[in-house]
């Protein structure tokens, strides 16, 4: 896991101090060693292409300077962030090839040079490469399956730069990030700037490597072409039934994950998902070879759950209590700096990042947690469940309907979900009434309409899914592919990779993805959703989440941060041009004087991420 970038120049050398200051940059992603090589490459007109590939290390594989990158060898070179996990059985199909190291950059970078990007189809894990062909004259940037690994990229007549983090390119030309009105809009009304998987992104001018994708770039003709080398069919099919034992595939996910010459942790955090990873461990008598980390924010019952998961197991786990003094607000800024566009103000954007400090400083590089199940399995009933039914509804399954509503009769908000879902349904509309995200909120909408500009109410909603009618399946992909799920892998990456260390996600294997199209009778069964996964503590080693009925998330107290650092928070806001350009800040700030409530609102929180990414990053509005 590593931080990479690459530059060309078409008119002139690659400025050396330039590239260095935006490769470090992103120093914190490799933390271990650094390396840049300066290539000329022919335009084929007698003349040269200056191109520069730098690349920052954290260790994971093959600890050696063997495995420094850049990797270079008869006129191609290769930097790469991520893990192969089954680099060695890829290995065995290329023993005509000489090795000379024991980690996979040397793996890809053989099956890259015999095979093409058609060798990665075999590939198990996660990828963002540059390649340079220089007998070619040609570079190619490609990305993982599910884009779980970042790669930007900027483009125009004189430069091309590719990079694992918008704040390189930036750095590296000299500018800043600009935000677009309609992104500024959407988040305002909604909390949210989702980045997709096309390849445009938040930040203007910038674009981004598809997930599955590539950039080939033609440097003689200075031509790119983007194009798809790992087509979604193959690895997260809809049409057809789940193949093989999900018990064992999961197995097989988690223990493959293990694979490191460093300390390997897991983030414990009182749900389903890591509970399971943890049980297939301790099932396989692996406990030992993971430190578990519990993250207390001290305000759900997560931590003690995840306590309750080690005792029973008889596992030891770190418990690490967030902190929300003077400090928090200078983590605020960092967060917002490597982030580096809007974000809800959840704990996963704002609590994790010190949980990964924390780990960082046990070092320990390396940590597996469980994200994508709940986009695989149906995980969010306030997400999901309407989709379920809409479905069951269509194939007049009544008894599944009724047996379900009965089952959650004593749930009020399940309850209220399945009701106001039913009545849409009856009445012929759609989205239902309770449907998160296809509206502002009823406590955001007053604020938008009394302190933003008129065309923020009208924004764009930022959850795509939100007023679509799709069969569960199709929904789940949605999310997985284009909507959700590219939000937490951006989230998480910046989360772990601000600290040097590599977050892994088992239920993100392809042996599960394929389990998108399992049926709503198999995802929601009585009072269970996840019921596939819940099942699967019976083959490994039971705890007591396995029938938790609801986790609450990893929660971050925004209230007690606001409250404690509630000078810096209105200085931020009130200094901020983008906040200025959309909303009266002016007057929010007068009203929050005379009515403290205001200071928790959700536009308080969002226009104090909008100042906090301006004044981290130096970003403007569009």
């Amino acid at each position: 896991m590593c931080g990479i970038l690459f530059a060309a120049e078409r008119q002139g050398p690659v400025d050396q101090g330039r590239f260095k200051r935006a490769l470090d940059a992103i120093r914190h992603r490799g933390p271990d060693s650094e390396g840049i090589v300066h290539i000329g490459v022919a335009d084929g007109h007698g003349g040269t292409i200056s191109t520069a590939l730098g690349h920052r290390r954290l260790a994971i594989l093959d600890l050696s300077d063997r495995s420094s990158q850049p990797f270079r060898r008869e006129r191609a070179v290769l930097v790469y962030n991520g893990e192969i996990y089954n680099f060695r059985a890829l290995r065995t199909g290329l023993e005509h090839e000489r090795f000379t190291t024991d980690g996979d950059t040397e793996v890809l970078f053989e099956t890259l040079r015999t095979r093409g990007l058609g060798g990665l189809s075999d590939a198990l894990g996660m990828w963002a490469f540059c390649h340079l062909d220089e007998a070619k004259g040609r570079i190619t940037a490609a990305r993982d399956r599910l884009g779980k690994k970042p790669l930007f990229y900027f483009a125009d007549d004189t430069a091309i730069v590719f990079a694992s983090e918008i704040a390189a390119i930036t750095t590296y030309l000299g500018t800043v990030p600009r935000l677009g009105t309609a992104t500024i809009d959407t988040y305002l009304a909604y909390g949210w700037a989702m980045p997709g998987t096309a390849i445009t992104t938040p930040i203007e001018g910038i674009r981004q490597v598809a997930p599955g994708g590539c950039v080939v770039v033609d440097l003689a003709m200075w031509r790119l072409e983007v194009g798809t080398y790992l087509e979604q069919s193959a690895w997260a099919p809809i049409d057809r039934p789940p193949p093989g034992d999900l018990a064992a595939q999961v197995r097989a996910a988690v223990l493959d994950r293990l694979v490191s010459d460093r300390k390997v942790g897991l983030l414990l955090s009182g749900g389903i998902d890591s509970s399971l990873i943890l049980s297939v461990l301790c099932a396989e008598g692996l406990q030992d070879q993971v430190h578990c980390f519990i993250g207390e924010a001290g305000k759900s019952d997560d931590a003690d759950y995840a306590a309750r998961v080690t005792t029973t197991l008889g596992v030891t786990a770190e418990v690490v209590n967030l902190d929300y003094t003077a400090t928090s607000f200078d983590r605020f800024l960092s967060v917002c700096r490597h982030q580096a566009k809007p974000f809800p103000l959840i704990g996963n954007v704002l609590g994790l990042p010190e949980l990964y400090e924390r780990i960082a400083a046990r070092d320990v590089p390396v940590v597996l947690d469980g994200t994508g199940a709940d986009e695989i399995f149906a995980g969010y009933w306030e997400r999901y469940y309407r989709f379920a039914l809409a479905e069951a509804w269509d194939k007049g399954d009544v008894a599944w309907i009724e047996g379900i509503n009965t089952a959650n009769a004593d749930h009020p908000r399940i309850d209220e979900i399945g009701r106001t879902t039913l009545a849409a349904l009856q009445a012929g509309t759609w989205p239902p009434a309770s449907t998160n995200g296809a509206q502002p909120t009823a406590e955001i909408a007053p604020l938008l309409a009394r302190f933003c500009h008129p065309e923020v109410a009208d924004a764009q909603p930022a959850d795509r899914l939100a007023r679509q009618r799709l069969p569960l399946a199709n929904a789940l992909h949605f999310d997985m592919t284009q909507n959700l799920l590219p939000e937490w892998l951006w989230q998480n990456d910046r989360n772990a990779m601000r600290a040097g260390v590599e977050n892994r996600s088992p239920f993100l294997d392809t042996r599960l993805t394929a389990h998108l199209g399992s049926a709503y009778r198999d995802k929601f069964v009585g009072r269970w959703n996840k019921h596939e996964l819940r099942q699967l503590f019976d083959h490994f080693r039971a705890v007591p989440t396995q029938w938790r009925r609801e986790k609450q998330g990893f929660r971050w107290v925004f209230a007690r941060f606001l409250r404690q650092n509630r000078v810096k928070v209105l200085e931020l806001i009130a200094a901020s041009t983008i906040v200025q350009m959309r909303i009266d800040s002016a007057a929010l700030l007068d009203a929050i004087a005379t009515d403290e409530e205001l200071l928790f609102s959700d536009l308080t929180q969002r226009c104090l991420v909008l100042a906090g990414v301006e004044a981290a990053t130096g970003a403007q509005m569009a």
